[in-house]
């Protein structure tokens, strides 16, 4: 698991309703409703992803396909963190 992936876990973590033991790695890419994120959990998630890695998720971000897993939420905040050519 590389570093974004790995804050990005640990942010999953500290939102699910009952956080896994923090011995055990997450799968990236099992759901997040299966980690134990609601709603009210992945609202948490963006702002606490916005506020450690200082960047905005755009309204046409915040789906359920880019909050589906670990890895398609650290995919899409990588694409987000990305400088931009221009």
């Amino acid at each position: 698991m590389d570093p974004l992936m790995a804050s990005v876990a640990e942010a999953v973590r500290r939102r699910a309703e009952t956080p896994p033991p923090a011995t055990t790695d997450l799968d990236p890419d099992a759901e997040l409703s299966s980690l134990g994120v609601s709603s009210l959990g992945v609202a948490g998630l963006i702002v606490d992803l916005e506020e450690t890695l200082t960047f905005r998720f755009p309204d046409d971000a915040v789906t359920p396909e880019v909050f589906r897993t670990i890895r398609t939420l650290t995919d899409t905040v990588r694409t987000l963190c990305a400088p931009q050519a221009g």
